[in-house]
């Protein structure tokens, strides 16, 4: 068995909207081959498929695809890992402190109200 690095690319409409919102999500897999890690990686996207009513209309998350697929080199998944690396050449990537990573916004967002932490672009995607 050998792991595997896939991207899942989602998009998010509400209503008869064109899709306004993406997720790129990056999941780790197990397979026996890059065919299994393939039909795996389809199979947990379309399972993330869902739809909610809010006050914009019907909300709706659809699978639409893989944007990469890679075979991880190591071949155990311990602390330290890399399992993703992209390069730039053109600007380079932000660096954002300790307060701005994504693992601290909730201990940094704990006592506000989850209407204040929407902006105006996220609110049309908010459970109602």
């Amino acid at each position: 068995m050998k792991w595997y690095v896939a991207e899942l690319i989602g998009e998010c409409r509400v209503g008869r909207a064109r899709a306004a919102l993406w997720d790129r999500q990056l999941v780790v897999l197990r397979a026996r081959s890059a065919n299994d890690a393939y039909t795996a990686a389809q199979k947990l996207g379309r399972e993330q498929n869902h739809t909610y009513r809010n006050a914009g209309g019907n909300v709706r998350w659809r699978f639409k695809g893989l944007g990469n697929l890679e075979e991880l080199l190591a071949k155990a998944i311990r602390s330290g890992t890399e399992v993703h690396s992209r390069l730039f050449r053109e600007k380079a990537p932000p660096i954002r402190p300790k307060s701005e990573l994504t693992v601290f916004w909730a201990e940094r967002n704990l006592h506000r109200e989850a209407g204040a932490l929407l902006n105006d672009d996220l609110r049309p995607f908010a459970p109602r």
